[in-house]
């Protein structure tokens, strides 16, 4: 009577004892990274959405017009887009005579956006948005601002400052050029608008100074300490906040949240990804999503590049 002896276990590279741990370290990051930026992730959730949706958390009365009641006015005789398009190929035929021009059948003409209008009355600002392609429109009533800019020094509006220091700036951009190997005559543009910020007062009274270097305009506002913006506008501000300022201020501190919020949703991936793989009943059916999520993105992914290549925004 022989006995098969089990073969014997070999000894993985990696502890069992020290991988739980690990994993453990890794649930911990996972977690508490979570529980401190929480409030970044419910301000980017939610005025994510604000920003894709105007009608959501609005400060606006938004009121809706059917397409029937603006049947009879001027609205009925705007082209669909492709009329318009025709137009517009007419156009380039009668200004171009010496080239071919045709529409890509493949490709229907698309509008990009509502047409937008604005109104002021007295405090209360009106939008009306038209949409081209069912033809109605919705118009929005906003309340007044109760924090609103009130200029002082409104006999001021552009400043010459001897020697300007814009053209100080322009004149070191050859130089900056030539350190880095570059050498150009080409003719030197502006890029963005660079402002000097600071307070002051006129009269007594507290004011707010905003220099624009490249064209020497000023805005003098009086300056109670609040920042001018309704909510909802605050908020989405908050959202599209970008970039850092060469001085260290609380924008600058903002911007470095932005930066841990985007480690964080990496990191999130990641020990999620990690977490989801340790629970063996969930591998199949996670492995499923995963790959109907890789393939969903993949095809958004090129059906966005194909929407920019075509339209040009």
């Amino acid at each position: 009577m022989t006995t098969d002896k089990a073969p014997p276990r070999t000894k993985s590279r990696w502890p069992r004892k020290s991988r739980s741990k690990a994993l453990m370290i890794l649930r911990r990051v996972h977690l508490y990274i979570g529980l401190f930026l929480l409030p970044w992730v419910f301000l980017y959730g939610a005025t994510g959405a604000m920003l894709n949706h105007s009608g959501l958390f609005p400060e606006a009365e938004i009121s809706r017009v059917e397409a029937s009641k603006l049947a009879d006015s001027a609205w009925a005789n705007f082209p669909d887009g492709a009329e318009l398009a025709e137009q517009v190929l007419a156009a380039m035929r009668k200004a171009a005579p010496d080239s071919t021009i045709e529409v890509n059948p493949d490709q229907a003409p698309e509008f990009t956006n509502d047409i937008a209008f604005e109104l002021k009355e007295g405090g209360t600002r009106h939008a009306v948005h038209l949409n081209p392609v069912d033809k109605s429109a919705w118009v929005a009533k906003f309340p007044e601002n109760h924090e609103p800019f009130e200029p002082a020094l409104k006999e001021i509006d552009r400043l010459q400052i001897a020697p300007n220091p814009f053209e100080i700036a322009k004149q070191t951009v050859p130089t900056a050029l030539n350190h880095t190997g570059i050498e150009s005559n080409g003719k030197i543009e502006p890029l963005g608008w660079c402002k000097l910020n600071f307070l002051a007062k006129v009269d007594d009274t507290p004011v707010r100074v905003t220099y624009v270097l490249r064209d020497g305009h000023v805005d003098i506002t009086k300056y109670t300490g609040e920042d001018g913006y309704s909510p909802r506008a605050f908020f989405v501000r908050l959202h599209t906040s970008h970039g850092q300022p060469p001085h260290w201020n609380f924008r600058r501190i903002w911007s470095l949240f932005i930066d841990a919020m985007a480690i964080a949703m990496v990191t999130w991936g990641v020990t999620g990804l990690l977490m989801w793989w340790q629970i063996k009943r969930t591998r199949l059916l996670g492995g499923i999503v995963l790959s109907l999520s890789v393939v969903t993105a993949a095809t958004m992914y090129y059906g966005m590049m194909h929407f920019y290549a075509t339209t040009k925004l």
